[in-house]
């Protein structure tokens, strides 16, 4: 059996960047998340719900509004990252890769 993976990494590579493409453009109404409602100082939180309140929004403050939309960045990102570093190992054609 041959050790040599051929231009599927290649192929998978492309299949994640169009994978994060399409990703980015749909961005279902399911993933979005709702926008914080404004900063909270701590002597106003009284009780249970107002302390689940503040903790959402500081979380909703930290992550991004949309989970598909960055999801397919990260997809597109490391398609191409692949795409890359194995046509660098094409034109190196070095049997010492340490990846």
């Amino acid at each position: 059996m041959s050790r040599d993976p051929g231009y599927v990494p290649i192929l998978l590579g492309l299949a994640m960047v169009g994978i994060g493409f399409a990703a980015r453009r749909v961005e279902p109404e399911l993933l979005s998340l709702p926008e914080p409602s404004g900063r909270v100082r701590i002597r106003d939180i009284r009780g249970g719900r107002d302390a689940a309140r503040a903790a959402r929004d500081g979380i909703a403050g930290l992550i991004p509004r949309n989970l598909t939309a960055s999801l397919g960045r990260t997809l597109m990102l490391m398609g191409g990252a692949l795409i890359v570093v194995r046509a660098l190992d094409e034109l190196v054609d070095d049997d010492s890769a340490s990846y």
